[in-house]
């Protein structure tokens, strides 16, 4: 029998995942597996001779890394790419779009010029934007009618998800965020192992990271002032990549391309960049709503930047078991070298060990970049991987067998693929997509607490009902940052 106990790190440091039905009602926002049960699996897909494979017209906000990435896995899919925009009009930003888009696509350098002349010649929007404009952007389409596939984070604060949540509902319009983890296998079979009783009751959870450094000398900055200005790329718009971020900043190419994840002024940090994969996997296996109180501690951020290392804890005071869980946030995590960790790195961060993981021999060496334990009181579920697409690895082995014979009662979305969850709800295929805006918007809300914690160096007591966090009037600063005009 598994105890679930957690090994100290320093004591095993020797050991070692018919087209688009205009605007079909738009369906309940509860979070979890009730949504996902109502997508057909991959065999009911084969079987459904009506199963409409249309291409859909779509058009890309963002054409940088993750934007182009989406360009391609879209094109793949067999869809139309008939417009783009980014505000950077020349090599990074439109360069990259016209290696995927359709011959004749449209290209703008704002969505908002975009949205309204494609009125009528585009089904839906692929927004791979900086945290920091996905609300505005996000919300424009809705007025304008648009289907959208928005990236993770939902948004950059709590008030921005709700807010975009309550406007794609009432507009009916078909969304998906962009955290695939949760249309794959690996979260459904969690779910069943758990909901079976492999591991017991679960009350703690504990996940780790790499992000925001792969190494120490890799660091988010540690600024305490705003870097100094460097002069404006040609072609590119600094001001509208800024959005309705206030006050506006000087350009500075520590942020663009590829790093204003790690300035809280754009970004969202390592939570942000990863969070919305990892929380999702116990969120919705435990079926957690919100937290009562978050914890945090940090080591190397400033108001300015984003920390080296940090440990959220997470306190939900019930779950779908009736137990209270506490799930246990650690990024900055540097495996060691020859078992001893580079001169500087804080162990007093590192991920504990459950008892079941340290017995199979492994200890931080062998402990990959991104995971997370689930930990009952007779096992551990084991997820090797920050995305949890496979299938998740039981502790002891010896419950393996078992856990094979536990039936799949969760249905599975589609080829596992979370892009074309979201076409076939825009074909009218299904209902709505695994992580529809109302599902979507209370995993980012969790995601966002802990942010709140680190940036203020306090500990937050939530209330989701009035979205305060009591006594807290930094932290309240937060769930609703202001705005600049004009941009939805």
């Amino acid at each position: 029998m598994a105890s679930g106990k957690i090994i100290h790190k320093k004591a095993i440091m020797e050991n070692r995942r018919s087209f688009i039905r205009k605007m079909g009602i738009f369906g309940g926002a509860a979070v979890a597996f009730p949504h996902i049960a109502k997508n057909l699996s991959a065999q009911d897909a084969a079987k459904d001779s009506k199963f409409d494979e249309t291409p859909v017209r779509l058009g890309f906000v963002g054409t940088g890394l993750m934007g182009g990435d989406n360009m391609k896995a879209f094109k793949r899919l067999g869809q139309r790419l008939v417009a783009y925009c980014d505000v950077d009009a020349g090599d990074y930003g439109f360069g990259n779009a016209r290696k995927h888009a359709d011959g004749g696509a449209e290209a703008f350098t704002d969505y908002r010029e975009m949205f309204g002349k494609m009125k009528g010649k585009m089904d839906a929007v692929v927004i791979s934007t900086p945290d920091h404009n996905h609300f505005a952007v996000a919300m424009s389409a809705v007025k304008h009618g648009y289907n959208i596939y928005l990236e993770k984070p939902l948004c950059y604060s709590i008030w921005q998800c709700r807010e975009l949540a309550k406007a794609a509902k009432a507009a009916g319009v078909k969304t998906q965020m962009g955290n695939f983890v949760h249309s794959g296998d690996g979260i459904r079979t969690a779910k069943e192992w758990i909901d079976a009783g492999l591991i017991g009751t679960v009350k703690e959870v504990v996940l780790w990271t790499c992000r925001p450094l792969v190494g120490v000398n890799q660091r988010p900055g540690g600024f305490t002032s705003w870097p100094k200005p460097d002069p404006i790329p040609p072609n590119f718009d600094w001001d509208k990549w800024q959005n309705i971020a206030t006050p506006t900043v000087t350009f500075t190419k520590r942020v663009v391309p590829l790093n204003w994840r790690r300035f809280w002024k754009f970004g969202t940090g390592s939570l942000g960049d990863i969070g919305c994969h990892m929380l999702d996997v116990p969120i919705e296996a435990l079926g957690l709503k919100f937290p009562s109180r978050i914890e945090s501690r940090q080591r190397g951020g400033t108001d300015i930047s984003v920390p080296l290392q940090d440990n959220v804890n997470y306190y939900f005071d019930t779950s779908s078991s009736g137990s209270p869980v506490v799930l246990k946030w650690h990024s900055g995590f540097v495996r060691p070298k020859n078992g001893k960790f580079e001169d500087g790195y804080d162990e007093s961060f590192l991920p504990p060990l459950p008892e079941e993981y340290v017995k199979t021999g492994r200890g931080y060496d062998q402990l990959p970049n991104d995971g997370q334990f689930i930990i009952g009181t007779e096992g551990v579920l084991f997820a090797p991987a920050m995305h949890l697409m496979g299938h998740p690895v039981i502790l002891p082995k010896s419950k393996s067998e078992a856990a094979k014979a536990v039936a799949k009662k969760i249905a599975r979305v589609r080829n596992n693929d979370h892009r074309l969850n979201f076409l076939d709800a825009v074909r009218g295929n299904i209902p709505e997509a695994t992580s529809n805006f109302g599902a979507a918007a209370p995993l980012a809300e969790v995601v966002l607490l802990g942010n709140m914690s680190l940036r203020t160096g306090s500990k937050i007591e939530w209330d989701p009902k009035n979205m305060v966090c009591a006594g807290n009037p930094a932290a309240n600063a937060l769930v609703k940052p202001a705005m600049r005009e004009g941009w939805y």
